[in-house]
């Protein structure tokens, strides 16, 4: 490396803070590296030494980037919480980082909670109950209320069974097959059914809006296994509205009245 011989250039020592510290340089300095290619030549050694440097060391033993996120918006254990906050005093790159990602939470506006609305559904279809549960009703009469129940919907059966738990409260389960046999239940893992509150049809004024609104958000919420199976959980007596979305199709059940026992 070529040394400058002049009196204004910086020294090795300043060129060296200037990278790795970002440490200014004196005026006269920084006046003399404008025009001096020798030492524009022995800054950017310096710049390749560091960036070298970094590349060879930087996370040898740091926390991931993913861990420094989750550290900066709290959702780590306590005792990972403490480590990170003890090694962001001594390892500068990381605490920038930190400082980086706290200003990106800090200017992102929390999303609102999901709500689901039964009118802004895409392509729903409504199954209809099927087998010996289904029984004739008179005008006037209330539907059939024996468990367990079957419905369907195109090629889907939605068999349902009910049965109560120590607190009082129902358990729903929904075991989900197919018609066609190239149509398995596995198929299915991992997708939403909802369960809503049924709007009662004679609420008028403040109190139907009230429900209306409490209508369009899911009263509990599960996932459908890997063969094909739901549990809805702690559900209490009431009219609902059970919907499960599959496949390029959501298939709704109607009027599903669970009554007190």
């Amino acid at each position: 490396m070529m040394d400058c011989l002049h009196f204004m250039a910086p020294s090795d020592e300043e060129l060296s803070s200037f990278v790795l510290d970002e440490e200014p340089m004196s005026p006269e300095a920084r006046e003399h590296l404008e025009h001096c290619e020798i030492c524009q030549q022995r800054l950017a050694r310096y710049k390749q030494f560091h960036t070298s440097l970094v590349s060879r060391l930087y996370r040898c033993q740091c926390p991931s980037g993913t861990r420094i996120s989750l550290y900066c918006a709290g959702l780590l254990a306590a005792d990972e919480q403490m480590e990170i906050a003890a090694h962001l005093l001594l390892c500068p790159l990381c605490a920038d980082e930190a400082a980086d990602t706290r200003r990106f939470l800090a200017a992102v506006e929390p999303l609102p909670a999901p709500t689901i609305s039964l009118r802004d559904t895409g392509r729903h279809l409504v199954a209809t109950l099927v087998g010996p549960q289904m029984r004739l009703v008179r005008r006037g009469s209330a539907p059939a209320t024996t468990w367990p129940r079957q419905y369907r919907a195109e090629s889907i059966d939605l068999s349902l069974y009910l049965s109560r738990t120590s607190n009082g409260d129902y358990a729903l389960l929904v075991i989900i097959t197919s018609i066609h046999s190239a149509e398995t239940a596995n198929a299915f893992a991992g997708m939403a059914a909802e369960l809503y509150s049924a709007p009662d049809p004679i609420a008028s004024g403040d109190e139907g809006d009230k429900e209306d609104k409490q209508a369009e958000t899911p009263l509990v919420c599960a996932e459908i296994d890997d063969v094909g199976n739901v549990v809805f959980s702690g559900v209490p007596a009431g009219k609902y509205i059970l919907v499960v979305h599959l496949p390029e199709r959501e298939l709704v059940i109607e009027d599903l009245t669970i009554e007190p026992g």
